[in-house]
């Protein structure tokens, strides 16, 4: 074997080489290896990672599970509940629960496309599928009320089933991506959970940031941008609107014209993550609207969410109330948990998302 050229290796390693050793091959495979392993290490102790791209539809990881009931938090993501009897067999847990089963009078077809539309009477799924509020949390008196949404459910089966855990005022986002969405999105409502579906918009940084083949684009002629909402609109059942970042469209909202338009004629509300960027458009074409801030675990940390979550009650407080957004984490679900069983004492009531939306 030739030996390695010297300017491959540091200077301050040169005098220990001994290039005729007949375990240089095996030392520097070692040292390959233990290098590419310590930047692994460092990646997911420091949350960096690679842009997520998606390279085709990706599908939900596991079967559908069946009915299941809240667990203690201690267990979310180290145990499994038990399973009880399928949704079928079952009523729904609570009389505030969101309506079980499609409403026909608010779907039609296009295209191939099972769509909601607005009934002749003039239902409208952002209504027909709220949950209600339950007035005995809290002393009617109280003022206060908060709202949580948590984002990015349906690629992942186990984040799927402890979703449902949650306290059931907590409103739960899912990507159009996931497969078995309308029955994932029924077991949410089963128990209780308000449903929404996540419109992917293009990302400012697109394409180091990639949301996949069916996120819009702002440079799309207006049919087209008609025809990928309903592309995504299409994917879920008796859910109440659609939640979307602005993204691309930050820089022109006026381009989210259309998309806003078809929103509105289908009687879907907009959840807009972040900044209010898109609030304008939505109301100048009659969308119900609300801005949810966050995410409350941008620094997924029990003591940095426990923080976040205490910021979202002073907002509350100072305004009377607050929305906010979180991501699928274990981490995430545990501090949600125990934080919305001291709401009570607080004088906070946690409300569904759609008591938010700002009437057209």
């Amino acid at each position: 074997m030739m030996p390695l050229p010297a300017r491959l290796l540091p200077p301050a390693f040169l005098p220990a080489v001994d290039w005729r050793s007949p375990r240089l091959p095996l030392v520097v495979g070692a040292a390959m290896l233990g290098g590419s392993l310590l930047v692994a290490s460092a990646s997911l102790l420091t949350g960096h990672e690679a842009p997520y791209r998606h390279v085709g539809l990706p599908s939900v990881q596991g079967p559908l599970a069946e009915a299941r009931r809240p667990r203690p938090p201690a267990l979310f993501g180290l145990a499994s509940p038990a399973v009880l009897p399928p949704l079928s067999s079952l009523p729904s847990p609570d009389p505030e629960a969101p309506r079980l089963e499609v409403d026909p009078d608010l779907v039609e077809t296009i295209d191939g496309l099972t769509l909601p539309r607005i009934a002749a009477d003039g239902r409208q799924a952002r209504m027909l599928y709220a949950r209600g509020a339950d007035p005995t949390a809290v002393p009617a008196a109280s003022p206060i009320e908060i709202a949580i949404l948590v984002t990015d459910l349906g690629l992942d089966a186990e984040r799927l089933t402890q979703s449902v855990a949650l306290p059931p005022a907590i409103g739960l986002a899912h990507t159009p991506y996931a497969a078995d969405l309308p029955s994932w999105q029924r077991h949410a409502r089963w128990h209780g959970h308000e449903v929404l579906l996540e419109l992917p918009l293009q990302a400012a940084d697109h394409p180091t940031s990639d949301f996949g083949p069916w996120a819009l684009d702002p440079s799309k002629p207006p049919p087209e941008l008609i025809a990928g909402t309903r592309r995504v609109a299409s994917r879920g059942e008796a859910y109440l609107g659609l939640v979307a970042a602005s993204g691309a469209f930050a820089a022109a909202p006026e381009r989210f014209t259309p998309v806003a338009a078809e929103l509105a004629a289908r009687g879907l509300a907009l959840i807009e993550l972040g900044e209010p960027l898109l609030a304008a458009t939505a109301a100048a074409n009659g969308v119900a609207y609300a801005r949810a801030s966050g995410p409350l675990d941008a620094v997924p940390d029990a003591a940095a969410i426990d923080a976040a979550l205490a910021r979202l009650e002073a907002t509350a407080r100072r305004d009377g109330r607050a929305l906010a957004y979180a991501q699928p984490y274990p981490l995430t679900f545990d501090r949600l948990w125990h934080w919305a069983q001291g709401l009570e004492a607080k004088g906070i009531r946690l409300v569904p998302v759609s008591r938010f939306l700002a009437e057209p």
